[in-house]
Parts: structure tokens; sequence; C-alpha cells
């Protein structure tokens, strides 16, 4: 989906932010330092929180989704993020295993003066995609019973051509 070019600098670029989830149809909320958007990827939706870093110039994007996983499959999990994170080159999935949680996180630096509706499109559409692409490896552990190899195998396998 292309976005509309805006050519305007706005005042801030949390502004920014409100605009691409608004022309992504993404119901958002916005508080002083923080954007907090519920995007529908394929497999969930996804629980984005963006917030801008004046001391670096930058935008922090934190996506959560639904999917808790319980203390007998913590090693399984940590394995599989582990890979998982090298294959990615732009952001990477952290646990939180207190809560036991995945989320994916990125921070990538932007000159607030400077900064488009494409940039930030791109970033944020990264996040659901990232999350779109590893949600199911996450659920081969969960509910089929699959080792990390397993489960990143199954999602990393590509097809070509069409049936």
């Amino acid at each position: 989906m292309a976005l509309v070019k805006n050519t305007e600098i706005l005042e801030h670029p949390l502004d920014t932010v409100e605009i691409v989830a608004s022309l992504r149809d993404w119901t958002y909320e916005r508080n002083e330092t923080e954007v907090s958007i519920l995007a529908r990827g394929k497999w969930s939706d996804y629980q984005i929180s963006v917030t801008w870093v004046d001391d670096f110039e930058g935008i922090n994007i934190v996506c959560g989704f639904d999917l808790k996983f319980q203390n007998r499959h913590k090693d399984k999990i940590l394995e599989l993020v582990s890979s998982i994170n090298n294959q990615m080159w732009l952001g990477h999935f952290d646990v939180w295993s207190d809560e036991g949680i995945v989320l994916y996180r990125n921070a990538s630096l932007f000159n607030r003066d400077n900064i488009s509706q494409d940039q930030l499109d791109n970033v944020m559409v990264r996040a659901v995609s990232s999350c779109d692409q590893f949600f199911p490896a996450f659920q081969y552990i969960l509910w089929a019973g699959k080792n990390s190899n397993e489960a990143l195998e199954a999602v990393l396998f590509n097809t070509e051509g069409e049936a």
C-alpha cells in the first residue's frame, strides 16, 4: 500500500506515526510520549507501542502478540528466538521470561526534522510482517511440540510457483 507523501514537516514525529496508523486503518491512541496501535496481522492482532526518544532522535517500536508460554517451554522458546534473531537484519525478538511473553523490538534512528511517512510506515510494517512471519514458529513449539529447528524450518520454507 503506497502512502500519500507528506512534504509538510509536522510538529512532532509521533504526529507522523498517527498519520501512518490512520492511513493503514489501525486503531491507535496517543499520549505525550507514545502512540499505542492495534494492528491486524495475518495470524494475530498486534499491540504496537511507538515512542520517540529525543536523546537519540529515534523511534522505539515494541510489538506484542497474543502468545504466552509456560516455564516448561522456556528453553525451546529461547532457542527459537536466538535462531530467529540470527535470520533478522532489522529488529529482533525479545523474551520476557517472568511474564512468559515474546516481543518484537526495533529502535531506528531518524533525523527529527526530516522524517517521512514512508520511513515510519516501513519500520512499522516491518514489525507486523516480522511477527506474521515467525508467529507460527512459536505456535509449533507450544501447540505441536516441535523443537526450535523444526519450527523455524517450517516458517522459512519457501514455495515457488502457484498451484
